[in-house]
């Protein structure tokens, strides 16, 4: 009969919510929401529980019979830093290890490993070593070359010194050199000349002993120098024609001749020698 009331009793009205209606994603919560704890967690589950401790027990239980052992240990203890088996010093939670810092050497020898690591080979199968010797062998060469060089430049301007260089000062003082000759032009006294005339040209290093040149910002055309008369001599033996003396005058500088040597014009060369001969060495003085 139960079943029969149930099954008779009629059924409600079933509304169904339309499409627009049905709720497709859940509310949204705010930053502070979704960030703070609930209520609920704030507080402490434990508060309101009362903790009472644990059980005191019964100080007969443990109690010692005697503080025989005890006094014993306390007169028999050691001092604190004293004792020589515990160590004296205690660890801090805190403590940081201290690591050494590395010395140059170390610095040193990690980067030469790493600009020439040892195990590797270079130009042409080289070995490090190998290219150390090399380096060194370039080094010590360029060195001697530099100081040969300094020690020849030393020597050459020894000899532009004003004391060995023969000027007119030094008197009839006879000097020895070779002879050659040139084409004249504008010399460096400011004259133009030809080959015809009898002129010659000292060295450049006694033209600049002298005086005013262009090396010490001078005008070369005021040198003292200039117009002075040197009497030249020389044996003639391709002619044979004895001792022949021809007298000249300054009116150049050579770049290419020693201290002692003179460059004539054509006229006064073939004087004194052979022009074929292009080289001759007489004797000369200042006037």
């Amino acid at each position: 009969m139960a079943q029969e009331a149930h099954q008779s009793a009629p059924l409600g009205r079933i509304r169904h919510l339309p499409v627009w209606e049905t709720p497709v994603h859940p509310p949204k919560r705010s930053f502070f929401a979704r960030t703070t704890l609930p209520r609920q967690l704030k507080t402490n589950p434990f508060a309101s529980l009362h903790y009472k401790g644990m059980p005191q027990r019964s100080s007969s239980t443990f109690a010692p019979t005697s503080d025989e052992p005890f006094q014993a240990q306390k007169e028999t203890a050691v001092a604190p830093g004293n004792d020589p088996i515990l160590p004296t010093t205690r660890a801090s939670a805190f403590a940081t290890a201290t690591t050494t810092p590395p010395t140059l050497r170390s610095r040193l020898s990690a980067c030469y490993n790493t600009l020439l690591p040892p195990n590797k080979t270079y130009f042409c199968g080289l070995t490090r070593r190998a290219i150390i010797l090399f380096v060194l062998v370039l080094v010590v060469l360029a060195f001697a070359l530099a100081l040969g060089l300094g020690l020849g430049l030393r020597h050459r301007g020894g000899a532009a010194n004003p004391d060995s260089l023969p000027l007119p000062s030094h008197g009839n003082k006879v000097y020895e050199g070779d002879l050659t000759y040139y084409a004249p032009g504008l010399g460096a006294c400011g004259l133009d000349n030809v080959s015809e005339d009898y002129i010659a040209a000292v060295a450049h290093e006694l033209f600049d002993a002298a005086g005013a040149n262009l090396a010490s910002g001078g005008n070369p055309n005021d040198n003292p120098l200039c117009g002075k008369m040197i009497r030249i001599t020389r044996d003639y033996v391709e002619a044979n024609r004895g001792n022949v003396t021809v007298d000249v005058m300054v009116v150049d500088r050579c770049v290419g001749c020693q201290p002692t040597d003179l460059d004539l014009s054509p006229a006064v060369y073939d004087q004194l020698a052979p022009e074929s001969k292009g080289r001759a060495v007489g004797r000369w003085k200042w006037l």
